[in-house]
């Protein structure tokens, strides 16, 4: 076998993620920005996508159920990791409430419904308080919310939240981070479709670089 024939098919699949890229082109700038500090990624075998989001924002909301069925669709080499971030006080409840309900296996029930509550039906969940009522309708007693929403666990998470935000230098959500290379922000009227874009095509240019294939769907 000469060496043409060996590396033909290595060629055509490197065009063909080079063609998948440029399909639609992207800008740095414009479209996401290069951070001048990478961070680490939880796993530095895959390509990690981390949302930084918070309850209360609308934007975060639009964007929930296009990026869960992007995720539930996401590559085997996509590691995709969630964040609440607590940038301001007001927002370090939400960061709570979030690691409760994931110290309690039920973030597949509680995200939705709070979102739901919050930009749906309108209601006022804000308050330490106002998260313990609303996490009774799950099975989970006011006084068992409170233990876990002040524990040493559940403090230590919401600091190391806070802690990436500042590392990434954000200053607003949702926020998308492509292996802790590209952040990618939302753009007025563009619709949660479009940071998605962004993130794929960001993806292929991380896969570009390590010289791998997209693995199958």
């Amino acid at each position: 076998m000469n060496k043409l024939s060996v590396w033909l098919p290595l060629l055509v699949l490197l065009l063909g993620i080079h063609s998948a890229a440029r399909a639609e082109a992207f800008v740095e700038g414009t479209d996401y920005d290069v951070l001048e500090q990478p961070g680490r990624v939880a796993l530095p075998d895959k390509l990690e996508v981390r949302e930084f989001f918070w309850f209360g924002c609308g934007h975060c909301f639009q964007l929930e159920a296009p990026l869960e069925e992007w995720a539930k669709k996401a590559p085997a080499d996509v590691n995709f990791v969630r964040t609440p971030a607590p940038m301001n006080d007001r927002w370090v409840s939400h960061a709570h409430a979030y690691y409760v309900a994931e110290s309690m296996g039920k973030l597949d029930q509680i995200t939705p419904a709070l979102f739901n509550a919050l930009h749906v039906k309108k209601e006022s969940i804000y308050s330490e308080e106002e998260l313990a009522a609303f996490f009774t309708g799950f099975g989970i007693s006011e006084d068992d919310f409170n233990k876990r929403y002040n524990s040493f666990s559940v403090r230590t998470k919401v600091r190391q939240a806070r802690t990436h935000a500042q590392q990434y230098g954000l200053r607003g959500v949702p926020a998308l981070i492509v292996n802790g290379k590209y952040l990618v922000k939302g753009k007025e009227g563009a619709g949660p479709g479009y940071m998605l874009r962004v993130v794929d095509f960001l993806l292929d240019k991380e896969r570009m670089a390590r010289h791998i294939t997209q693995p199958a769907k």
